[in-house]
């Protein structure tokens, strides 16, 4: 007699549960069932009748609930009403009279009972538990038998991100209490004038005296009497249940303090005390501060959930219960942490994405998992994606996860008119009141508009839906476009849903192309109740072919934890150097050797964490040493002096550094061979080896002959109404349980199954095979287009001009993931100083991917200036520019120009004859060398342009199939102060000409599916539409002039006038009045005071404003010469210097524009740069301060303002690197100005250096204050610290300097301006 238990996988949704069961009988037979219920573990029923006494009552509910005598015990409850105990009702005994209907026996009356009513039923167990029941149909007093469960759950997730964990204090070294409420210093929304930073999940903070080096060693003793002391003072003063998490500096290269920390917690009375070094033993404290504080988070809510749980399940001693983590492998209850839980669910999808290809027998796959309110991205290449660090519900997590992407457009997503323009999300209607069908006054959405269209049939929804409400909404909608508009109601709906396709298939563009994959060669798998009826337009949208359907899509999350490995994950961290760098004059691409003494490290470490996995496994799954088990031992390796990291197999050890330098080309597209290599981290992950009987987990038919499959005899589809590329059109709708193996469905059709719908589009077709799997191939070559647009039948295409807006857009986003990938400088690839952008032949900006603001809008002037040179261009050529008097900000940024020609034999080719091109593609990237006076580039003392660096004005990179890299290279290397990084600034040119090909690859792409002239008529139509949303706005300020003034540091005044002219709606914004040119480098180009004025108006205006010229149509700007507008010399050395006016005067021309706008306080008004160096190395960073506030909320403390958001450098990766110890990274307290809206507080960045080395410091805001308005109170000033010898001098706001080992500096940064006058205190 078989004993084997039942198996259980179960994924538990933030709505829905999906439960699965399989079973084998004594006969060898092998049964699966599933279900669905809500995740809450209440089921609604219907009142149809009630005996005199209303002690009995008859309920209508789902047939799969009917089940005799399974609701006693449960507890019975008005809808609507309170679940408090005095309005429960106990049910006694539970009869089945019919295939939907029980007749409930209850304690007591019933007497408000009413005949229709709906009511629920509460088990008063976990939804797991309760779908395990129903498919077991084991009525709730029964005990359950021997189960074998995997479970994935969302209990850790919806902690997180409805901040409902327990009580948390950090411990953490002297001088780093803020650290946490600093982050990285970047905001989260660039355009938000309201910055709203993630919340930290440690409400109390404790320093602890003592210090560690960047090796490790002891600089300070643990002072153990003062820890203890406040401990102690701690647990007097917090909730009982305080959880305690401790990351202390470089604790990853030593725990011994934070184990003395832990004990000493333990001796005063806390109970759970959580150590870093046990959570994420890897460096960069701000990451594994915040992992660990997740944990500790987490960790009672999941121990209490995991205990009841398995209680409920029957206990230790007939359930053995598994969790999945968020890293794709299942571990027993007692290591289910709280940082592994945060994906858990979606892991399991992630599992099942995998096996679902190598069924098919694909190599590489994408995964659609389309829900309520977002959709999944994740992708399949022999392996399922992983990434060590995510950012989840603003926490950075240190831990192995699966590599998702997930985008706000889901089922639920609204559907809305915005000044014109058609959204779809982020906006959801979420479970409640949810779509306008599902009858609660919700809004129209996704779910909506399927419906009104066809392609989801009411009858076959798992609940009634109210077809009235969808249409009213989708009316209401309608009515919200413009008068002119000629779209009907059903032709807005398609838009929408061609909109959500698009932004979709964009998601799926960000995952494939960051890790440098072709969508195009994948197969694209949908899971999740909503990705069916979207694959095939989604799969067109990226000229995929192939489609796989799985029977069990909508549940294949649940699916996945039956797939998914039992195993475990180690790391230990080494930050060892494992590798020279190949000399000079080495033969190409040659293989560099593994050092000798590298190989004891990275094998004891590999021995380690090998150790450390086995000894998990034998503790929680009772293994033998003998066990087999499957070892893969990774490392993560990166070129010594970089941040990214590669995985990368560790063994064998001897081909490590060549298998390295070989995925790094594959990647990136070259190698990195000239810097030693570094490995940050060992890591092992071992799973137990599956045996025969935990295979085909993905096979939903019964071993039956009786099974549908085994026919051949095909039913007959039913017929339906559905919106086909633009009219009705009857197609077959099909049952998908009546299909047969090797059954082929031509589209457009419906496939309807248990738990999801499937719309086979035209020209593809969908073939049964003998796993019950549909795979849907496209039956004529794919367009190249991308989305299909509809036809114009006038210029004013809304729908066609949202989708081409789209993908324009996503043309410059992707053009910044090639440069990610390829560059070579930390600046650029890892601070990601750099900015994208398409434009228009005549040189206007048509879409600008919103990276760096003080970017924004200004290639549009190196643009023109290059048309101006070379009137005439030819396919493949390529032209770069720095110059700040042609169009350009400051030397440092070099921006490289494309030219993009289309089909000249497609229809409407012709061209303004004033256009050498049909677009532009551009990209703009920050070089941290480019010559100059001191390393860096940007020297406080510089007079002139020359004195700042090499000067590239409009130079040709490739011209008429001739390349010009020699002449780039020598001017870089022979200017009067060259570059001290040749290599690297043509490395990182080189990027961004990838990036420009691959841009007008794709421009040309789409120009060729709907005929050149039609995309430029489109994106004509977005510059109108912009421009129409600003005059909008323009009509908001009245007629009178705003004036405002403010001023440099050294007095340099900066005045701006507003006049708006409602005749004409049209805004001139004249900065007459404003300083004459600057002696030094505080000069700012116009091209920066565009920069400065198209990010106000984006945060200003209403709506999600098109980043394009269309926003700057109806502005007038009036620049007269100056400190604005320098003039060009004759030669970059009597040309005005300018590397100040780009990062900190931009800001200065924000400040007088918000001012005059009255809409927030001014903000620190400076990026506080700091450089730092020697003849060894060069090191630049900008530090945050406080933000303006606002009418409706207080500025944010610490935080990047305005025109940069780049992070900030890890405190360990910081000291690690360089010759500088950090003391304090700190919130400066007050400096923010008070009001009723108070503004945020600056920062302090205190730093010992090591070695004697330059300083340099350019800077705003010492000398003057960031203003407050309506009677709020400016912010302190900056100001910046150098400690000689105890003796300590006030520095000016920009100077230039040489420091001593054992000098400090303290950077004390401004804070922001208040809003209204401060309250009396009551």
């Amino acid at each position: 007699m078989n004993t084997e238990p039942i198996e259980v996988w179960v994924d538990v949704g933030g709505t829905f549960t999906d439960c699965l069961v399989r079973q084998t009988h004594p006969d060898g037979h092998r049964q699966r069932d599933a279900i669905k219920v809500l995740s809450s573990g209440l089921v609604s029923v219907r009142v149809v009748d009630h005996s005199d006494d209303f002690t009995h009552v008859d309920v209508e509910l789902p047939p799969r609930f009917a089940i005799d005598g399974f609701w006693e015990s449960a507890k019975l409850f008005e809808q609507g009403e309170s679940a408090l105990e005095g309005d429960l009702f106990t049910v006694l005994g539970c009869q089945r009279k019919s295939a939907n209907t029980v007749r409930l026996q209850l304690n007591q009356p019933a007497n408000q009972v009413r005949h229709d009513q709906s009511w629920v039923l509460d088990a008063r167990i976990e939804s797991p538990i309760l779908a395990t029941r129903v498919l077991l149909a084991c009525p709730l007093p029964q005990p359950l038998p021997a189960l074998s469960i995997r479970m994935g759950t969302t209990r850790g997730t919806n902690a997180l991100l409805t901040r409902n964990g327990a009580p948390t204090a950090l411990l953490i070294t002297e001088g780093f209490a803020d650290l946490l409420q600093i982050g990285t210093q970047d905001r989260p929304d660039l355009f938000a004038l309201d910055i709203v930073k993630p919340e930290p999940l440690a409400t109390r903070t404790m320093e602890v005296r003592g210090r560690l080096d960047a090796q490790g060693g002891e600089l300070i003793p643990l002072d153990e009497s003062h820890l203890r002391s406040g401990l102690q003072d701690l647990k007097a003063s917090s909730p009982e249940d305080l959880v305690l998490a401790i990351c202390l500096l470089h604790s990853h290269r030593n725990e011994t303090h934070e184990r003395t920390v832990q004990r000493i917690a333990k001796e005063v009375g806390f109970k759970d005390v959580i150590r870093s070094t046990e959570v994420a033993a890897v460096p960069r404290i701000v990451p594994r501060a915040e992992t660990t504080t997740l944990d500790a988070y987490l960790l009672p809510i999941l121990e209490a959930y995991v205990a009841r749980v398995w209680e409920q399940f029957g206990g230790e001693a007939t359930c053995h219960l598994r969790w999945m983590t968020s890293g794709g492998n299942l571990v027993a209850s007692a290591g289910f942490r709280g940082k592994d839980s945060v994906l858990s669910g979606p892991a399991g999808g992630v599992v099942a994405l995998g096996e679902v290809a190598k069924q098919c027998g694909v190599s590489g796959a994408v995964g659609l998992d389309m829900g309520g309110t977002s959709t999944d991205v994740s992708r399949f290449e022999g392996t399922v994606g992983r990434r060590q660090e995510s950012m989840i519900g603003g926490i950075r997590v240190l831990t192995p996860m699966m590599d998702i992407h997930t985008i706000a457009s889901g089922g639920g997503s609204v559907c809305a008119i915005h000044e014109g323009r058609l959204t779809v999300g982020p906006d959801s209607a979420g479970a409640f009141p949810g779509p306008a069908c599902y009858g609660h006054g919700g809004p129209l959405t996704i779910t909506d508009v399927n419906v009104l269209l066809g392609r989801l049939p009411i009858d076959r929804f798992p609940f009634p839906l109210n077809l009235k409400a969808a249409q009213n909404a989708l009316q209401q909608t309608h009515q919200q476009l413009p008068s002119d508009s000629t779209l009907s109601p059903e032709q807005l709906a398609d838009g929408f849903l061609q909109l959500a396709v698009t932004q979709m298939a964009e998601a799926v563009r960000v995952v494939t192309t960051a890790a440098g994959s072709d969508a195009r060669q994948m197969a694209l798998v949908g899971f999740g109740g909503a990705a069916g009826g979207h694959l095939c337009q989604v799969a067109d949208s990226l000229e995929m072919s192939h489609v796989i359907d799985h029977p069990d899509s909508g549940l294949l999350s649940a699916v996945g934890m039956g797939a998914a490995p039992i195993g475990r994950i180690a790391s230990q961290s080494l930050q060892l150097t494992i590798a020279s760098a190949v000399p000079d004059g080495a033969p190409p691409h040659a293989n560099r050797t593994l050092s000798q003494d590298a190989i004891s490290p990275l094998e004891s470490a590999a021995n380690d964490t090998l150790l450390q996995c086995q000894a998990q496994l034998r503790e929680e799954e009772n293994i033998s040493p003998d066990t087999p088990l499957q070892i893969v031992h990774q490392c993560d390796a990166r070129p010594l002096g970089t941040q990214s990291t590669l995985p990368v197999d560790l063994f064998p050890l001897e081909t490590l550094p060549a298998r390295f330098d070989a995925k790094h080309q594959i990647t990136f597209g070259y190698r990195r061979d000239s810097m030693p290599l570094e490995v940050v981290t060992v890591r092992c992950e071992a799973t137990l080896e599956r045996n025969a009987n935990q295979t085909n987990h993905l096979d939903p038919q019964d071993n039956s002959e009786n099974s549908p499959a085994a026919s051949v005899t095909h039913a007959k589809p039913e017929t339906i109404s559905m919106w086909v590329q633009g009219a009705d059109r009857n197609v077959d709708l099909w049952d998908r349980e009546t299909l047969k193996t090797g059954q082929t469905l031509i589209g457009p059709a419906v496939v309807t199954g248990p738990y999801s719908v499937l719309v086979v589009e035209p020209d593809w077709t969908a073939t049964l095979s003998a796993e019950g799997i549909l795979e849907i191939h496209k039956t004529k070559s794919p367009r190249v287009e991308e989305t299909p647009l509809p036809a114009a039948d006038k210029l004013n295409d809304t729908i066609a001009m949202e989708i081409a807006a789209r993908r324009v857009q996503g043309i410059a986003e992707s053009m910044g993931e090639v440069i990610r990938r390829t560059s070579v400088s930390v600046n650029v690839k890892e601070r990601r100083d750099y900015s994208c952008a398409v434009f228009l032949g005549d040189g206007s900006l048509v879409a600008n991917a919103p990276h760096v603001p003080v970017h924004l809008g200004a290639m549009s002037h190196t643009v023109r200036s290059l048309i101006a040179d070379y009137p005439e261009m030819s396919p493949g050529d390529s032209y770069l520019s720095n110059d700040p008097y042609a169009g350009g900000s400051h030397l440092p940024d070099i921006t490289v120009v494309t030219p993009v020609f289309c089909d000249e034999n497609a229809s409407g080719s012709s061209r303004p004859k004033d256009w050498p091109c049909d677009f532009f593609v551009a990209s703009r990237c920050h070089h941290a060398e480019i010559g100059g006076m001191v390393p860096g580039s940007m020297a406080p003392a510089a007079t002139c342009l020359a004195e700042e660096g090499v000067v590239l004005h409009n130079e040709c990179l490739v011209r008429s199939g001739k390349s010009h890299h020699p002449r780039i290279r020598e001017l870089l290397s022979t200017a009067t102060y060259p570059s001290r990084n040749v290599e690297e600034n043509m490395a990182d040119i080189a990027a961004a000409e990838a990036a420009g090909q691959a841009g007008a690859n794709r421009i040309q792409a789409l120009a060729d599916s709907m005929t050149k002239s039609r995309l430029m008529d489109l994106l004509k139509q977005l510059l109108h539409v912009a421009g129409e949303a600003t005059a909008t706005w323009i009509a908001t300020l009245g007629t009178e002039p705003r004036v405002f003034e403010d001023s440099l540091d050294d007095g340099t005044p900066l005045r701006v006038t507003l006049q708006p002219d409602q005749s004409t709606g049209r805004l001139q914004i004249d900065f007459t009045g404003t300083g004459p040119v600057h002696p030094n480098g505080f000069n700012a180009t116009p091209s920066i005071v565009t920069a400065a004025v198209l990010y106000v108006l984006r945060c200003v205006v209403p709506g999600e404003l098109p980043l394009c010229d269309g926003v700057l149509k109806r502005i007038e700007l009036v620049i007269p010469p100056g400190l604005l507008a320098p003039p060009a010399g004759d030669t970059p050395e009597n040309s005005p210097a300018v590397v100040a006016g780009n990062v900190e005067t931009s800001n200065r021309v924000v400040d007088v524009l918000l001012g005059a706008l009255g809409v927030a306080a001014a903000s620190q008004g400076t990026m506080n740069n700091l450089l730092l160096g020697d003849e060894t190395f060069g090191y630049y960073e900008t530090i945050g301060g406080g933000a303006g506030a606002t009418a409706t909320q207080a500025g944010a403390d610490a935080v990047h303002t305005h025109m940069t958001n780049t992070r900030i450098t890890d405190p360990e990766i910081l000291e690690s690197r360089l010759p500088i110890r950090l003391w304090r990274f700190a919130i400066r307290r007050g400096s923010g100005g008070a009001g009723q809206n108070r503004g945020g507080d600056g920062m302090i960045r205190e730093m010992e250096f090591l070695r004697p080395l330059t300083l340099s410091l350019i800077t705003s805001r010492r000398t003057t204050r960031a203003y407050g308005i309506q009677g709020g109170q400016p912010g302190q000033s900056g100001r910046q610290t150098l400690i000689h010898q105890s003796q300590r001098t006030e520095l000016p706001f920009a100077t230039s300097r040489e420091v001593e080992a054992g000098d400090r500096l303290v950077m004390e940064t401004p804070g922001g301006g208040g809003y209204g006058k401060e309250r009396p205190a009551d």
